[in-house]
């Protein structure tokens, strides 16, 4: 988990609009999942180590309260490699029994990552579950993903893929912070801009964002005008 930047940038942006304009925030939510209901964000895990004195999730740890915990934790165990780092979550929330697994961007460059797993048994593991993944999904051939410069969001398909084998309804929410990051070369200006992304990165995947709408949902806040509620 990086450290939070002062006053710019996905981690600070969200945390606002979570403490100041958590209306707006909840209210674009609902209108890109065409879900009306109550919005219960988790509260993020405490660890000193870092300036805030809280963590961010990490891969299924927030399902430890389910009864059947240990057994999605054996079978995490088999599909995701346990060195290393798991994904790690934005935000969680959850409306009725659907987990929603957010990521913030702020600018663009933070969309295009690839995988640092170095060893071969874990490139192995990672590789197969991105495999099943892209079966599942019916991604057109494509490079494999485990080499993709879009592995983020590939890796975070797969866990929706692996919750889906669990039993879990669970989808993932993309929010483009819209001017979040200070920096004019670096920031996204516009809503447009930030869907361009997006669709670059499905295609590269193989995918087509349109038939992606049961799985990802995208919300572009303003950071300069955020609408009071």
């Amino acid at each position: 988990m990086a450290e939070m930047g002062l006053g710019y940038g996905s981690e600070f942006q969200l945390m606002r609009f979570l403490g100041h304009h958590r209306n707006y925030l909840n209210k674009l939510i609902c209108d890109a999942t065409h879900i009306d209901g109550s919005i219960h964000w988790l509260d993020f895990p405490i660890n000193d180590n870092g300036c805030s004195g809280d963590t961010e999730w990490k891969g299924i740890e927030c399902f430890k309260d389910l009864s059947n915990y240990r057994e999605i934790e054996k079978k995490w165990n088999e599909f995701w490699p346990q060195s290393g780092n798991a994904m790690n979550w934005d935000g969680i929330f959850k409306i009725d029994d659907t987990w929603f697994f957010v990521e913030a961007k702020a600018h663009k460059e933070e969309s295009y990552q690839k995988c640092s797993a170095k060893s071969e048994a874990s490139r192995k593991t990672i590789g197969n579950s991105l495999q099943e993944t892209q079966h599942w999904l019916k991604a057109t051939p494509s490079i494999k993903w485990i080499d993709s410069s879009c592995y983020q969001l590939a890796n975070r398909l797969a866990f929706l893929y692996f919750c889906e084998q669990q039993g879990i309804k669970a989808k993932l929410l993309y929010i483009g912070f819209i001017k979040g990051y200070r920096r004019k070369k670096d920031e996204v200006q516009t809503a447009e801009e930030w869907m361009d992304i997006w669709k670059e990165e499905m295609e590269i995947l193989g995918l087509n964002i349109e038939d992606m709408s049961d799985y990802i949902s995208f919300i572009h806040p303003d950071c300069e005008n955020p609408a009071v509620i």
